[in-house]
């Protein structure tokens, strides 16, 4: 199950990376590592993995995004009352 995390990264030439499935990232040397871990944190440890590296003077801005999960959600029949309530209906009235 891939988590609902994607990296956006920005390189020097103007160029856009985006890194799925990674949790957190790291400087290591020279290189901006990306890592996954089976444990869905930001925390790097000796159970993570590598996804993907760039030459850290190479990166102009790193963003992390929340992406949606792809699927059904109910949209109201009507408008909130001022109360947070909402109609929802089957769209056949």
């Amino acid at each position: 199950m891939e988590n609902g995390v994607v990296f956006e990264v920005v390189l020097a030439d103007g160029q856009t990376e985006l890194v799925r499935g990674a949790n957190g990232y790291v400087q290591e040397g020279p290189l901006t590592t990306f890592f996954t871990s089976p444990r869905s944190r930001a925390a790097i440890d000796s159970r993570s993995e590598r996804v993907g590296s760039f030459r850290t003077a190479d990166i102009r801005r790193v963003v992390r995004r929340e992406i949606e999960e792809a699927g059904l959600r109910a949209v109201p029949d009507a408008v909130d009352d001022g109360y947070g309530h909402y109609v929802f209906g089957t769209g056949g009235q």
